[in-house]
């Protein structure tokens, strides 16, 4: 795969200034700025650094796959679809950290093959914002998907593509280890986790979700009362929500940190308020929900730049009850980052 290539290639480039960087030394005090690094005030310098070239813009390219999967709980059969991606894209993006402030931003490619895959009319952009503090980070997100094909549990019917997903919310993250683990280094790079450290963590996300259908997602012939109940004749659903998930991160270090290795698993209940209608009217229910995110980061964080290979794995399961729906979403991409200093005095470098 050409996306295999250009990992290899940068690896090598990057092979010199890895094992050449020189790092500060292992224990004590040393002044602002030696060797690009700084002592951070609200942590343990033993475990983390800051850069001195605090903010970075960043490109990524990379493939994603999403699957939207329908069924009724009166059927027999494994409650999730075995038949997940009918929806790949390759994608690009780019994002900004500057000072408090990271912006990413992210959108499907059309006219290109990156996986080996079947691939259909999905498009999808990626917009999010958040703040990261030492002890709690806030993200902003917003995802919105079209040209989504959905599969019943058995894969007996699969519909047109042409049910849309559109997801927004925030996620409001508290890491309890927080001197000793960056959140910062395991997401952004923006941060050096000199020596390796995990932390519990849990994050609370409101959300709403809205999910569109422009023909019935299930063909006549299945779609009856006795296994869909009121979902006959779907035509949207509207979900405001929340879920509480708890997790565990670890960010794995080697070379002084300019290596590393960042698994991140959270899974957790929820509720939503489900606002749908059907062919026999309006309805609303209040149903629980269940939703999981796991991340895996490897890569290169140095002083001027950053490499990352990132893949992540976002599912959830809700009921409106016969009815089901289970999202997923994979996302593979590697990621480069270039480092730079502050460019105004006008922007305050802390939010508080």
């Amino acid at each position: 795969m050409r996306w295999l290539s250009l990992i290899s290639s940068v690896i090598l480039l990057l092979s010199f200034e890895i094992f050449a960087q020189p790092s500060g030394p292992a224990s004590g005090e040393i002044p602002p700025c030696i060797s690009l690094l700084r002592v951070p005030s609200d942590a343990d310098s033993l475990y983390i650094r800051r850069y001195c070239k605090e903010n970075d813009i960043r490109i990524m390219f990379g493939a994603q796959g999403s699957s939207l999967a329908y069924g009724s709980r009166k059927q027999e059969g494994n409650a999730y679809n075995n038949s997940m991606y009918h929806n790949v894209n390759d994608l690009v993006g780019f994002g900004l950290t500057y000072k408090w402030i990271d912006c990413d931003v992210s959108f499907s490619l059309p006219d290109s093959k990156l996986l080996e895959e079947e691939r259909q009319n999905l498009s999808q952009f990626r917009l999010s914002g958040s703040i990261t503090g030492r002890k709690l980070a806030v993200r902003l997100f917003f995802l919105n998907s079209e040209g989504v094909i959905a599969a019943d549990q058995a894969s007996k019917f699969v519909s047109n593509p042409d049910v849309r997903l559109m997801r927004t919310g925030a996620q409001f993250t508290y890491y309890f280890n927080s001197t000793k683990y960056s959140y910062r280094a395991a997401n952004f790079q923006n941060e050096l986790q000199r020596r390796s450290a995990g932390s519990f963590l849990i994050r609370l996300e409101p959300f709403y979700r809205s999910v569109g259908m422009d023909s019935p997602i299930v063909p006549t012939e299945f779609d009856i009362p006795r296994t869909y109940g009121e979902q006959v004749g779907l035509k949207y659903v509207n979900s405001p929500g929340l879920i509480i998930m708890p997790g565990y991160g670890i960010n794995f270090a080697a070379f002084d940190g300019r290596l590393f290795i960042s698994p991140m698993l959270f899974l957790g209940p929820g509720f939503a308020v489900n606002v749908y209608r059907s062919e026999s009217g309006k309805y609303t229910s209040l149903n629980a929900e269940w939703a999981g995110s796991a991340s895996l980061s490897v890569g290169y964080n140095g002083t001027r730049t950053y490499v990352t290979l990132r893949g992540t794995y976002d599912a959830a399961y809700f009921v409106l009850n016969p009815s089901y729906f289970t999202t997923s979403d994979l996302k593979i991409s590697i990621t480069a980052g270039l480092r730079f200093n502050h460019q105004e005095k006008f922007i305050p470098a802390r939010l508080f």
